[in-house]
């Protein structure tokens, strides 16, 4: 087999298959990194739920929902409070 005679798979792609694998790569990746920052904050959110001094769980759904908010503020540097 000579030089010539060698393909890769990307000689024989098409621009249109060349662009629909990048699409889909990059598709991948983006999905790795959501699936790694959701990962984070559960896990984030998790531990300062079990660091909590607070043992008595909220009574009320709005109480609940301010705790959350309030975890999540503690560990993101971009939310401030209002």
């Amino acid at each position: 087999m000579t030089s010539n005679e060698k393909t890769s798979t990307f000689d024989t792609m098409t621009p249109e298959d060349c662009h629909e694998y990048d699409t889909r790569s990059r598709q991948e990746q983006e999905e790795k990194l959501i699936l790694t920052a959701w990962q984070s904050m559960s896990s984030a959110l998790q531990q300062q739920q079990s660091l909590c001094e607070d043992s008595r769980a909220p009574e009320s759904f709005l109480a609940k929902q301010r705790q959350s908010t309030q975890a999540r503020r503690m560990f993101s540097p971009r939310l401030q409070p209002r």
